[in-house]
């Protein structure tokens, strides 16, 4: 089943180069049945998931057979309740992806194959145990995210080029991180978790954890972003298409954060105590950096960006407590930062603008609501998680959360203001009652079905958080038992 959920999309990419006469009306109907599909698959994982009792072991399915066994290398996949919900994001959000229109111009065969050769890449770097394996996906993820940039423009060479460094900076970190760590444990590159935080609690020096960490986290780091690693990320997004940077944000960025806390905090445990006070200073800059970057910023992508790295903030003061609570709301953040930010692109699309001047006010209104984290969404419950444990652990950095979202609030407030300044008067009173099933029709076509979409997955994960918590929380307890 994980090797299908893996090959499922790289399949349907393939099969396009078949549909070569179809008219971009049935091209853009098959690419989103294609991408229906593995989010059904890892939809009907879920009842394995949930526990009938606090005390059963954790679930798991696992696949595991010969790969290159001369250099201790396997094909190892696990599905866990840690990577489950990840693997949920990456599929809902490539759905929605999928669902906005092509741009002008745009090639929707060639953007369609590469978002689901993405997609495969992102599910497999998520499911991979091998750390060799995990490093292939890794790197394969970056592919897409170069040809969507089109370096062979003038404008976007520069930004593919700068892309391109961060990516290959990232992978020789990370790769040489998790490769020292599998060859200081004398072991294959493939462990369980639970053996790995056994191994090293007994086998593996305080000094060599550190350098391991250090290069683990500097390879994530340049993924999620961390400041001022985050260059590439402005750039990256200016030139990608809408759809390209939904998945962008819910897939690829969430897996530095993933690939942090399964190859770094759950099993160097001695490294990770020793990095909390730097974990949490990276977190505070990067939160009050991208909150104060996105203030009167008028480009969507832009302040999507710099939202994004305030966001990913609040999940590094959660990994910085090393609590239960704190992993878990840093986990939920994350969840929350991708439909967010992707509901935010989402409705800033061409088709999005097309609607009517009442539903883009209340589509801004929602957005706002959303990264202001206000009760309802699912930011809320992150944000709840976090603030309890960083307000136990780092008082006085607790204060930054309350100072980042004032700013995010003013921002808010003021570009809401300039919207419905820019109202025609007769909108602003309000529209007929024969307007109002157009608008609704139109509101569900193309972008707007996606903004709809995302915005329940939100809503969902707001109003039902057991849905995650009772997944995510023995797990977590599970696979990191020095977590307090």
């Amino acid at each position: 089943m994980l090797t299908t959920l893996i090959f499922m999309p790289a399949a349907a990419a393939l099969l396009l180069s078949f549909t070569k006469k179809a008219e971009d009306n049935v091209l853009y109907r098959l690419l989103v049945a294609a991408a229906l599909v593995p989010f059904l698959m890892v939809l009907q994982a879920w009842p394995h998931f949930v526990p009938s009792d606090p005390l059963e072991p954790m679930a798991s399915l696992s696949e595991f057979r010969d790969w290159i066994p001369a250099i201790g290398a396997f094909y190892s996949l696990r599905l866990d309740g840690l990577n489950l919900p990840f693997l949920t994001l990456v599929t809902f959000i490539g759905l929605a992806a999928h669902l906005i229109p092509p741009e002008e111009e745009e090639n929707l065969r060639r953007r369609g194959a590469l978002l689901l050769l993405w997609e495969a890449a992102l599910i497999g770097s998520f499911l991979a145990q091998d750390y060799i394996l995990f490093l292939l996906f890794w790197a394969v993820s970056s592919a897409p995210i170069y040809f969507l940039m089109k370096p062979g423009s003038e404008d976007g060479q520069l930004a593919a080029q700068s892309f391109l460094l961060s990516s290959l900076v990232s992978i020789l970190a990370l790769g040489a991180g998790l490769l020292i760590f599998s060859g200081s444990l004398g072991a294959v590159a493939s462990v369980s978790a639970e053996e790995a935080v056994n191994t090293v609690t007994t086998g593996l020096d305080p000094d060599t954890q550190w350098w391991i960490f250090l290069t683990v986290f500097i390879g994530c780091g340049l993924r999620v972003p961390i400041f001022p690693l985050h260059i590439w990320l402005r750039a990256a997004m200016d030139r990608l298409p809408v759809s390209a940077n939904i998945l962008l944000v819910g897939g690829f960025l969430p897996l530095g954060i993933y690939g942090l806390l399964r190859f770094a905090v759950m099993v160097l445990t001695d490294a990770a105590a020793a990095f909390t006070v730097a974990i949490a200073a990276a977190g505070t800059i990067n939160l009050i950096f991208g909150a104060l970057a996105a203030l009167g910023s008028e480009d969507r992508c832009q302040k999507t960006a710099y939202l994004v790295m305030s966001c990913t903030g609040i999940a590094l003061l959660g990994t910085a407590t090393l609590t239960i609570g704190g992993i878990t709301g840093a986990l939920y953040t994350t969840l929350s930062l991708g439909l967010a930010a992707a509901f935010s692109l989402s409705i800033a699309t061409p088709s999005a603008n097309a609607i009517s001047q009442r539903w883009r006010l209340m589509l801004h209104g929602l957005d706002a609501a959303q990264h202001l984290r206000l009760p309802g969404f699912a930011g809320f419950i992150g944000l709840f998680l976090v603030f309890t444990a960083l307000y136990q652990n780092f008082r006085p950095l607790s204060v930054s959360i309350f100072a980042a979202l004032f700013v995010t609030g003013v921002d808010y407030a003021r570009s809401l203001a300039g919207l419905m300044d820019s109202m025609p008067g007769d909108t602003a009173q309000g529209e007929t009652q024969d307007s109002l099933p157009s608008s609704l029709a139109s509101l569900l076509k193309g972008a707007g079905a996606a903004a709809v979409l995302l915005l329940g997955g939100s809503i969902l994960l707001g109003v039902k958080p057991d849905l995650f918590l009772g997944v995510v929380e023995p797990t977590v307890k599970g696979l990191m038992p020095f977590l307090e």
